[in-house]
């Protein structure tokens, strides 16, 4: 007999397939047993996802849940990263008239084509959404661009509006391939090291120099201190405040939060270009 109760909302071991009103269908990464989540993140299910989806459509019509439509912001985090760090956005996102859907997927568990099927597989079970805008951090925008190379289903029904990336790895950015030779480092951040490599990166296509494509680089105080650290350090780092020469709308911004998002900064520039299409 299974009860509903309450769960951490899943992170690292679940990733989600399915988004409608907050509600949430998740599969386990390992396992490939779904979970359906209400928009408190109490079970209400489990099994197959046939089986979610046919619970979660019982569960419309008895909390009478409303029709969702429009324009919908998805949100994808970085390694090691969960959905909660969009929270700031979110809001403001909501705030302005447009669905908001922060993403988890097991970031640290799988390589980057595995997070890509599960996303492909999340923009193809989308429903009641005509139009849709993107925001990622780190690598995030890795996943959303070798993604967006595919033509699957959804990119016929489903036109994208505007995608924000915050901080995507660059090609000389050697950080990843160094914590890659040490044993703790590949059992802490998994499989996805191998894709971070320089060379693996500049693999995939950059989106910089699209119109609808604009980039933030986020420097944070820890960030900022690695420039009075040795050289032989801080070159694994190697990212530039100045505008790359491939990308048509950029911005930099300083603040003393990890989180980006928990910048004021970065939440206006971030919705300004959701909306207007660019940073000023």
């Amino acid at each position: 007999m299974s009860f509903n109760f309450y769960t951490l909302g899943g992170s690292q071991f679940w990733e989600d397939v399915f988004y409608y009103q907050k509600w949430r269908i998740q599969r386990n990464y390992k396992t490939k047993k779904y979970r359906l989540l209400d928009n408190w993140d109490i079970r209400r299910a489990e099994g197959s996802f046939n089986n979610c989806r046919r619970a979660f459509l019982r569960y419309i019509e008895a909390f009478q849940l409303a029709r969702q439509k429009g324009h919908m912001v998805i949100m994808l985090h970085g390694l090691a990263d969960s959905k909660n760090i969009f929270k700031p956005l979110w809001r403001e996102v909501i705030k302005n008239g447009s669905l908001a859907a922060a993403i988890n997927y097991p970031s640290t568990r799988k390589r980057i084509d595995g997070h890509i099927r599960q996303l492909d597989f999340f923009m193809n079970h989308l429903e009641d959404v005509s139009e849709v805008s993107f925001v990622t951090k780190g690598i995030g925008g890795l996943i959303l661009n070798k993604m967006l190379t595919l033509d699957s289903p959804w990119r016929h029904r489903i036109k994208i509006r505007k995608i924000v990336e915050i901080n995507p790895p660059e090609k000389s950015y050697r950080l990843f391939e160094f914590l890659g030779r040490f044993r703790f480092f590949k059992w802490l951040l998994g499989p996805i090291l191998l894709d971070l490599k320089p060379k693996n990166i500049e693999k995939i296509p950059s989106l910089g120099k699209l119109n609808h494509v604009g980039i933030i680089r986020y420097f944070s105080l820890a960030d900022r201190l690695v420039g009075w650290l040795p050289a032989q350090v801080a070159n694994f780092f190697n990212v530039s405040k100045t505008k790359p020469a491939d990308v048509k709308n950029f911005v930099s911004l300083e603040g003393n939060t990890l989180n980006p998002f928990k910048n004021e900064r970065v939440v206006i520039k971030c919705t300004k270009f959701l909306t207007k299409g660019n940073f000023h």
